[in-house]
């Protein structure tokens, strides 16, 4: 483990009892003091800067009352004291919530409620946005804002003393928040054993090595905190974590820090395909571009143009990854690769019944190990609503005949047109192979026959323009006639959240504008 020649490591070399932030975090202290463990929105951490300054803000929390199954909320920018709170809080048995930094109003109420949180960890910027609900908070206690003097405190912190309380890796840990585009977000009950199996795992689909760099942008408050924290801690790797995506800047930044690895969404990589083409693209240090959902036609393309390997998870906060493909794995463009083997996995329809190879239907998965993913919901006073034996994703999926996953569509985004099922995830991947689009989402809008008529709002390149008969003439020579969108709005850019998915809940909800093309009112026809 201290070459950055040695073999890399997955799940099975870990075992059960290991999985926890001292156990892991304290030894690579010992093995690699002074190696940089994470570069932090530009502050560089090391290992041993991180066993101590976690073991400070446990000492904090402690102090403030904090214990065992006790809420620890972090509501900060992506930042150093975000990490150490989080690692903090598992040293003590702490239960961590990894709060969205752009939650304000009821949105952070309803976060925090689920929370039960004791202690708010924030910055200066968010601390207005807890006063202006804090006195409907009945469990918290204290707020610990992350400033210039607690930023200085922690730094300096030297002490070789850790406090001792730390909880099994299999009790729950940390709570995660789905997107809640389809209602209320839910907290996602998370143990440290689920949270370093993911690590593992993609640490092993990435051949990720001691003394290896990886460079991500994800926020701390999704579940990628697992790869971009504790897949260097478990390898002796380090991660640079920026503090947010600026395409443009990206892949200097790579090169400035020698990353063999670059993890973002798929919509960042598609982002990062529209930035000019460089001589330099192909002398990128890097070995693999790891996003979902990555469009089968670029795949090629893109490995080409930057010199590297593809590797694509799918999964959620509930259950990750439910299939990979790794740097090592063929695979085929377009599928997110194989079952993870801490699963089973089956398409079903919409009684549950599983269906053949080939077959679209919702993607299901159960583990085959405790404590793979996650353990449920929470619901009132902390308490896990547990997920049932075969949890259901609400993604449309298919298998084929060689165990290779598919991914087609939200269930929610999935549309249905004159009886036929449309994808539109298919739909946004031809249309942004047109040389005016630069992002595109299709929504489903109610038609006046029953069922869904399609609308596709896109944004241009810069200086692009539009002709919305041309832009259906390359559709229909590309898709399935019943695949045409009947309407056509452009907007400057897309609604999207903090990873660049595309917020396809806000568009329905927005509808038709006054100025949409419709092609029924200029007699535009769709040939079979």
């Amino acid at each position: 483990m201290d070459s950055a020649r040695s073999a890399p490591l997955g799940p099975s070399d870990f075992g059960v009892d290991s999985f926890t932030v001292p156990a892991v975090l304290d030894r690579r202290a010992e093995q690699h003091p002074d190696r940089v463990m994470m570069s932090i929105a530009g502050t560089d951490v090391t290992f041993e800067q991180m066993r101590q300054r976690s073991a400070a803000a446990a000492a904090m929390l402690t102090e403030l009352g904090v214990g065992r199954g006790d809420g620890v909320a972090l509501f900060t920018a992506t930042c150093p004291a975000w990490v150490y709170f989080w690692l903090g809080a598992a040293r003590i048995g702490a239960v961590s919530a990894a709060v969205n930094a752009a939650n304000k109003g009821e949105f952070l109420l309803h976060t925090l409620r689920l929370s039960q949180a004791k202690v708010i960890v924030t910055d200066a910027e968010r601390r207005p946005r807890v006063d202006e609900i804090a006195d409907q908070l009945e469990t918290v206690t204290d707020v610990v804002v992350h400033d210039d003097s607690l930023r200085s405190a922690l730094e300096r912190a030297t002490t070789n003393t850790v406090p001792d309380a730390c909880a099994p890796p299999v009790e729950v840990g940390s709570l995660f928040y789905t997107s809640g585009t389809t209602g209320p977000s839910k907290a996602v009950a998370t143990t440290w054993q689920y949270l370093f199996s993911v690590a593992a795992t993609v640490a092993s689909a990435w051949e990720l090595r001691a003394g290896e760099v990886l460079w991500t942008a994800m926020p701390l408050f999704h579940l990628s905190a697992a790869p971009s924290v504790l897949a260097p801690m478990l390898v002796g790797a380090t991660t640079v974590l920026a503090k947010a995506f600026h395409p443009g800047e990206v892949w200097d930044d790579v090169r400035a820090h020698r990353a063999i690895g670059f993890a973002g969404a798929g919509a960042m990589v598609s982002m990062l395909q529209n930035l000019p083409a460089d001589s330099r693209d192909a002398d990128l240090p890097l070995r693999f571009i790891s996003a979902a959902p990555i469009d089968a036609n670029s795949y090629s393309e893109i490995e080409k143009r930057y010199g590297c390997r593809i590797v694509t998870m799918y999964g959620m906060t509930e259950a990750f990854p439910i299939a990979v493909k790794g740097v090592a794995d063929e695979g085929v463009p377009g599928t997110s690769g194989r079952p993870n083997p801490n699963f089973d996995v089956r398409i079903v329809d919409p009684d549950g019944k599983p269906l053949p190879a080939d077959a679209v239907g919702e993607i299901t998965c159960r583990p085959r190990h405790p404590h793979v993913m996650s353990e449920g919901y929470i619901g009132a006073g902390l308490q896990v609503e547990p997920h049932p034996e075969w949890f259901r994703t609400g993604d449309l999926g298919r298998l084929d005949a060689d165990q290779n996953l598919t991914y087609v569509d939200r269930s929610k985004d999935s549309l249905r047109r004159r009886g036929e099922n449309v994808s539109s995830v298919e739909v946004e991947a031809v249309v942004l192979r047109h040389p005016a689009v630069a992002e595109a989402a299709a929504v489903g809008v109610p038609s006046d026959l029953g069922e869904d008529d399609i609308l596709l709002v896109v944004a241009l390149r810069p200086g692009a323009a539009l002709d919305c008969a041309e832009l259906l003439d390359f559709c229909a020579a590309r898709m399935p006639y019943f695949c045409v969108p009947r309407f056509v709005d452009t907007v400057d850019e897309l609604p999207k959240n903090v990873i660049g998915r595309v917020r396809k809940d806000l568009l329905r909800a927005r509808g038709l504008n006054p100025g949409v093309w419709d092609r029924e009112s200029y007699g535009y026809i769709v040939s079979r």
